[in-house]
């Protein structure tokens, strides 16, 4: 579906201002509680329309990239590979270098299947197509990606349009069933074990996740539960997991530390022998995930010795040129230093483990002195210097809390899905109102006072 904003903003003008009122309540209720604050000032932005043509060429160039990355995880495992390994170690945090190797084991099935998420942008005007890093540790965007998707439903509906919504539960139901059918042919997928741990406010929405891949479930005639846990939870009975008295099929898992139970004296020793074999148990998101969620892996893209070593095809080495911005690690190629240091405006610094927008550094929040402090702090092992990507912007259609339509100028980005190791042609979208006082140098996350905005996904 592609519809302009001039159609969008006609339509919601033939709403009564209580109606649109409604979808600005429904909108900012499936804000989880811990966003509350930052759904006070929330606006609601009409379903996002992208050109079609655009959109699937941004899916055919992402899928070019997660090719490339899962050529360099592979390669990373090998003899050959193994400088490039410890590359990717270094720029890790102590507690992600563990938990990497403490991955004795991922099939080349689930390597290629792991849910992913994109963050990237995607320019309307010219269709260039930016990636900027790639979420494969704790892809929490799906549980609020189908509440929207349902949602810009209901209001293309209200509309007069007719909107199929794009949602990824199913899809995540298929994928679950295929590493169990890989691992054990023709067993029936039950009970999935989807754990995470205690304190981690970002996981909040895991249990609506849970829920609406059994709904899915149900949906398709299957019986199988997916019961949202705890690590103290998962029991080993006679060498198999137990979650409350029944056999696990698959741990979904998404918790990282357990340092917070052990510190308590919260036994959990169950559960990391079932994760220290993963040979042996089906545990899908394996924690190897984290090497190459490092953005170390997009400064290895880059350099043109790594993407010979990975065998990459001319066309792939083009589109990664075309859509990975240029990143740089002045660990490794301390000859660029003095082109990051000239061109501030140019550049951003970013730690290479790390989420949420935490510690990322615009060139242009700094005067040339304190940049080259930063350019000097940040040329070890830890930091990559990215080439900064102008936000995109549209103008388009907004409904205040009251139900006034109004038109404002959006920053917003891209971000698309892989799932069952197949671009799902879905995209979780965010977005500011921009704002010129500011300038655009504010990071596009939710956490930083970004909105989520539905996406009217192309059919397929």
């Amino acid at each position: 579906m592609q519809l302009t904003a001039e159609q969008l903003y006609e339509g919601l003008a033939r709403l009564t201002p209580a109606r649109r009122a409604g979808f600005v309540a429904d909108a900012l209720a499936s804000v989880p509680p811990e966003d509350a604050h930052l759904a006070e000032a929330a606006p609601f932005i009409a379903p996002l329309s992208l050109d079609v043509a655009q959109v699937r060429g941004a899916m055919h160039r992402t899928q070019v990239l997660l090719d490339a990355l899962i050529r360099l995880e592979e390669h990373v495992l090998t003899p050959e590979g193994e400088p490039l390994r410890q590359r990717l170690v270094h720029s890790l945090e102590p507690g992600s270098a563990r938990l990497v190797a403490q991955c004795t084991h991922e099939s080349r099935y689930s390597l290629q299947r792991r849910l992913r998420r994109m963050d990237a942008f995607l320019e309307p005007t010219t269709g260039r197509y930016s990636v900027i890093e790639v979420n494969q540790v704790a892809p929490l965007s799906f549980r609020p990606h189908d509440v929207d998707q349902r949602l810009a439903a209901r209001l293309m509906e209200a509309l007069g349009f007719d909107y199929t919504p794009r949602l990824l539960a199913p899809r995540i139901l298929r994928w679950l069933q295929g590493e169990l059918h890989a691992r054990h042919p023709g067993r029936e997928l039950r009970l999935v074990a989807l754990v995470s741990e205690h304190g981690y406010p970002a996981k909040s929405g895991l249990p609506g996740l849970a829920q609406l891949v059994q709904e899915a479930a149900r949906e398709a005639g299957f019986s199988t539960e997916v019961v949202h846990c705890y690590p103290p939870e998962v029991r080993r009975v006679g060498g198999r997991p137990v979650l409350a008295g029944r056999e696990v099929d698959v741990i979904w898992r998404q918790s990282v530390f357990l340092d917070w139970y052990r510190e308590r004296g919260e036994d959990v020793s169950d559960y990391e022998a079932l994760c220290s074999h993963p040979e042996e148990h089906l545990i899908v998101n394996s924690t190897r995930s984290f090497l190459t969620a490092s953005k170390e892996a997009f400064a290895l893209l880059c350099e043109p010795e790594v993407q010979r070593a990975l065998r990459l095809p001319v066309e792939a080495v083009a589109v990664l040129g075309e859509t990975v911005p240029e990143t740089v690690s002045l660990a490794h190629a301390a000859h660029r230093r003095v082109e990051v240091l000239e061109d501030r405006a140019a550049w951003i610094s970013k730690p290479t483990d790390s989420s949420f927008g935490q510690g990322i550094e615009f060139g242009t929040r700094h005067t040339a002195d304190s940049w080259a402090r930063l350019v000097e702090a940040r040329s070890g092992d830890g930091f990559v210097f990215q080439r900064r990507v102008g936000y995109p912007v549209l103008r388009w259609p907004q409904v205040t809390r009251s139900g006034e339509l109004v038109r404002r100028d959006i920053e917003f980005d891209f971000c698309p899905h892989q799932v069952d190791g197949a671009m799902a042609g879905t995209a979780f979208i965010r977005a500011h109102l921009r704002d010129a006082t500011v300038g655009s140098d504010r990071v596009m996350n939710v956490s930083s006072g970004s909105c989520m905005v539905p996406f009217l996904a192309p059919a397929d």
